[in-house]
């Protein structure tokens, strides 16, 4: 329910109460948002997830600057500041040698980097705060049909009960059932060569500010390293095996969970119909170079609940659409030249790593354009 307030002549004041019907479907970062900022509007929701039980997988692991402010605005920041990790340092290597190294401790940027948090955690930060509100997701429920009209969104659910909604909030994935029900194309490429990534735990030196970018190899080999808590870090490759391809020294002290898998390159056509929005992965997927995927999916879902509790949800395909494609075409660029084999390409990287480590306005460039989403 939502409370206008208007101001009349004389200064006299009259409440107009709204009452809407909202379904998010998926709780995963970007569900979680969307419910976080309808409720943050004064709007309740339902908020329901097909899987059992909240994930323990870290999974996307990097939350942007500008999805902190974003998340200020809806009373959520401050459990984030207080665990996550904030990335300062940048450390850039060619066969474990030095390219460039970037330290942002002591300039302006020193609060407005990357912060690395395990996904489970962003889950769980953003379910209690949802759960103070009078918001309990609903596990173990998925939405076995739905169907729209200009008008309403009509949903069953997989536990035989139905309901009939004036907004839906579809964030349930690059696989989205929802999508595919309302026949919604989703066209794009599949990269053919498998990535990793690793979660590891560490002892001995380990510095949890720094993100490590190690490039080896002929092909254009790398590895990341990104802490995500003081002696934790996910560590990912552009090779099928991440420990295995591991060349800088690291002690490992526990190995919670290995992975590979394709890059698939996306976005539906839409992201909207009628009554339902696309949200996060359901709308769009890209390479996790440069950590902004999960962060564009929250983006979303603010901007989705906003256009819901303003009526300005005409607009919201189209700027959405235009906001991911800006993000995959930069996204792709910083792949392609980190992963490419041909010698041009590695001399500009090296030459860019260098101009952003020594000038000081390329620094000031790449770090606004980096951490923005």
């Amino acid at each position: 329910m939502a409370i206008e307030v208007f101001c009349l002549d004389r200064g006299a004041f009259r409440l107009q109460v709204i009452q809407m019907d909202i379904l998010v479907i998926g709780a995963g970062p970007t569900g979680l948002t969307a419910a976080t900022a309808l409720t943050s509007r004064g709007l309740k929701c339902r908020i329901v997830e097909r899987k059992d039980s909240p994930s323990e997988l870290s999974r996307a692991v990097g939350i942007m600057p500008a999805t902190i402010d974003a998340l200020r605005t809806l009373d959520a920041a401050d459990p984030f500041l207080e665990e996550a990790m904030p990335l300062r340092k940048i450390h850039i290597l060619r066969d474990e040698r030095t390219l460039a190294y970037i330290d942002n401790s002591g300039n302006d940027f020193r609060d407005r980097v990357p912060l690395g948090l395990p996904q489970n955690r962003t889950e769980g930060i953003l379910r209690d705060i949802l759960a103070e509100r009078g918001v309990e997701v609903e596990y173990g429920i998925s939405v076995t049909n739905i169907t729209t009209t200009p008008d309403r969104a009509d949903v069953n659910f997989s536990d035989s009960s139905s309901g009939s909604f004036d907004w839906v909030v579809a964030a349930d994935g690059i696989q989205s059932a929802t999508r595919q029900q309302l026949k919604i194309r989703y066209p794009g490429t599949d990269l053919p060569n498998k990535w990793s990534i690793a979660d590891v735990d560490l002892k001995g030196d380990f510095d949890p500010e720094e993100i490590t970018l190690d490039l080896y190899g002929g092909e254009g080999e790398f590895t990341l390293i990104l802490p995500i808590e003081r002696r934790r870090a996910r560590i990912a490759s552009s090779t099928e095996d991440a420990l295995a391809t591991l060349r800088l020294p690291m002690k490992i002290a526990n190995i919670r969970r290995t992975a590979a898998f394709k890059i698939s390159i996306r976005q539906a056509e839409t992201y909207r119909k009628h009554r339902v929005l696309l949200a996060g992965d359901a709308a769009h997927c890209h390479s996790p170079v440069g950590g902004k995927g999960m962060n564009l999916g929250m983006a979303d879902a603010i901007v989705a609940a906003t256009a819901i509790a303003t009526e300005s949800v005409d607009s919201y395909s189209t700027s959405r659409y235009e906001a991911a494609e800006s993000v995959v075409r930069k996204t792709e660029l910083a792949r392609k030249l980190i992963s490419s084999s041909n010698p041009l390409a590695k001399s500009a990287l090296w030459l860019s790593a260098h101009c952003i480590a020594s000038v000081p306005p390329v620094h000031r460039a790449f770090m606004r354009q980096w951490t923005a989403v």
